[in-house]
């Protein structure tokens, strides 16, 4: 193997503040235990003639026009970015001629190789790149990037200028450069969003679940994020996602989110699903052709309650998408305050592990959409080329696995078609579904697409489309907060908090809460200080809750300490609720 090398001077070098889907992404990076599941991996064509130095030149031209593929990023409080005005890169060259799988499959392979090493933020340039050549002709350029610089919609505009260069063509004007996005943030119309922001998360994270999936106490450790994705495929839906927008006035992308929405219902038994919805943030003017990394959450609770259609699930999704897309701009600092401040006052660990991320409209609004893409982002996305062996291009519908993706959450949704085919992927953690139970949620939800668009159906009706059952919950699993919880997880909680010191926790029937948690102690314990252990090692913890209440007992039982009528039996000396700004109050004489 050998390499290149692409110099480039005479830029303006500047530095500054990071923008709101910069920050965000930086964040993430360094709080991740593997920063790589931030790298993004492209394959690109490349120009047949010319060799390297036309490569070369291209490089130089893309590295020229955008300063966030010139940033590094001090990660010192706040991080700030700084845009090199001179520098070189190094591009890897490497010949496939004596590859069995030949270069597309050499290019691959590089990709996810590049993709495995952690960037230097502070000390690297935020790309990597190289040219795969069979005959000494480039075959393939891999460009691989970390999402600090560069989100999914930069990811798109990357090749669709590479395909304009090769092809000859002049490039438009850049949009705003990174810098000036922080600027354009300083407004006032953009600080109003970004606060409006803040309000609708704390309103919403007061009400919605605080995990989608429950897998039990019980279960072996999780140890590995990495999961097999399901490639859902198909060329009715299309024209069923047409009928059902049509007849509802939705968009066909709020439908299939739609679609997913019920099935998830149906599967977990929560009465509210909440989604994390990947947002571009684009739909400003002054944005679009933005080069850099603008993607946050937008946060989409659908409640089920007074819901009696299918429709009615497709009005509740669109009539939530318009405030939480507009609400997915904001400083993530002050958005994770809210989400840390509004689960400390309810007890909560607020998990992201239900994620929504529809890429459709990008191929779409492309000049020269690539539609037969062999595979698009997280994984490595190879614009232009049929499916891999073993897919039926004949077939209506396919349903096939994909190769194992590292992706921190339970389940992962890709929409990435609804042209001439609908395409889905999903990468679910298997204590979620397993290997039978994906793929019938994948049937089940063509088929749910399929007699929706031939009328309105009803909810009660949907258990009859799937063999997919309801998660089984029984004896000791209660509904508290909006949140299935299990009372041995809260049990397995304090008992880590207090260790074996007498405790017990109880789950008392409560009109607003659904079940409220009671922990019962002995003097002289201290509630409060209980509370906030309890807290502190609630992360991660998806079936427990931190208690609602403690009852601060004269003594400890002096029999059983698990047994709730020897507590029962104890003198209550003070109550104290769980939540930080509340207090203790005397109930000295009350049962408990």
């Amino acid at each position: 193997m050998s390499q290149f090398t692409v110099s480039f001077s005479g830029l303006p070098s500047r530095s500054g503040p990071l923008s709101f889907g910069h920050a965000n992404i930086v964040r993430a990076i360094t709080i991740d235990d593997d920063p790589t599941r931030l790298n993004l991996a492209m394959v690109f064509d490349a120009p047949g003639s010319g060799g390297p130095e036309r490569i070369a030149e291209l490089l130089h031209l893309l590295v020229t026009r955008h300063e966030a593929l010139r940033t590094t990023y001090l990660l010192t409080t706040p991080p700030v970015q700084q845009i090199a005005g001179e520098g070189e890169f190094a591009v890897e060259l490497i010949a496939a001629d004596e590859a069995a799988a030949g270069p597309l499959a050499v290019a691959e392979q590089t990709a996810r190789r590049l993709r495995s090493r952690v960037f230097d933020l502070a000390g690297e340039l935020p790309f990597r790149a190289a040219v795969v050549t069979e005959g000494g002709t480039p075959r393939h350029l891999v460009w691989v990037v970390t999402h600090a610089a560069m989100d999914v919609a930069a990811c798109e505009t990357l090749h669709t200028e590479w395909s304009a260069l090769v092809a000859g063509r002049t490039l438009p004007p850049t949009g705003l450069q990174p810098v000036e996005v922080v600027e354009l943030e300083q407004s006032a119309s953009i600080r109003r969003l970004g606060e409006g922001a803040l309000r609708y998360w704390e309103a919403q994270l007061r009400r919605v679940p605080q995990a989608m999936f429950t897998p039990s106490h019980h279960a072996p450790a999780k140890t590995s994020w990495l999961h097999a994705g399901l490639s859902i495929r198909s060329r009715t839906a299309p024209r069923h996602l047409e009928a059902i927008a049509e007849r509802t006035g939705a968009s066909t992308s709020a439908v299939a989110l739609a679609a997913l929405t019920a099935l998830l219902g149906h599967r977990t038994g929560h009465r509210t699903v909440v989604t994390t919805s990947l947002s571009g943030n684009r739909v400003v003017r002054k944005l679009r052709g933005f080069f850099g990394s603008l993607a946050q959450d937008a946060l989409l609770p659908v409640e089920f309650d007074g819901l009696d259609s299918f429709d009615d699930v497709v009005h509740k999704v669109r009539s939530a998408a318009l405030p939480a897309y507009r609400s997915s701009w904001f400083d993530p600092t002050a958005v994770w305050q809210v989400i840390n401040g509004v689960s400390a006052e309810r007890g909560i660990s607020f998990a992201r592990d239900l994620v929504f991320n529809d890429m459709s409209a990008l191929a779409t609004a492309a000049e020269s959409p690539d539609q037969s893409a062999r595979g698009r982002l997280p994984a490595v996305w190879i614009p232009g080329h049929q499916p891999p062996p073993g897919e039926d291009p004949e077939r209506a519908d396919s349903i096939s696995w994909l190769p194992a993706e590292d992706i921190p959450c339970r389940f992962f949704a890709c929409l990435y078609r609804m042209d001439e085919e609908f395409e889905l992927a999903l990468w679910v953690d298997p204590t979620t579904l397993d290997t039978a139970e994906a793929e019938e949620f994948g049937r089940a939800l063509l088929r749910l697409l399929e007699v929706a668009a031939e009328g309105v159906f009803a909810l009660k009706d949907l258990p009859s489309l799937t063999t997919l059952q309801p998660v089984e919950r029984g004896a000791g699993w209660f509904l508290s907060d909006h949140s299935w919880i299990e009372l041995d997880a809260v049990r397995a909680l304090l008992s880590d908090v207090l260790g074996d010191a007498p405790h017990l926790v109880t789950a008392v029937p409560d009109e607003r809460l659904g079940h409220r948690l009671v922990c019962h102690l002995p003097a002289p314990a201290d509630p409060q200080d209980v509370h906030e252990r309890a807290l502190a090692a609630l992360p991660g913890r998806v079936t427990a809750l931190a208690p609602h209440q403690y009852l601060l007992h004269a003594a400890a039982p002096d029999g059983d300490a698990g047994d709730p009528a020897a507590w029962s039996a104890l003198p209550v000396l003070g109550e104290t609720t769980g939540r930080r700004q509340e207090g203790v109050r005397s109930t000295e004489g009350d049962e408990a």
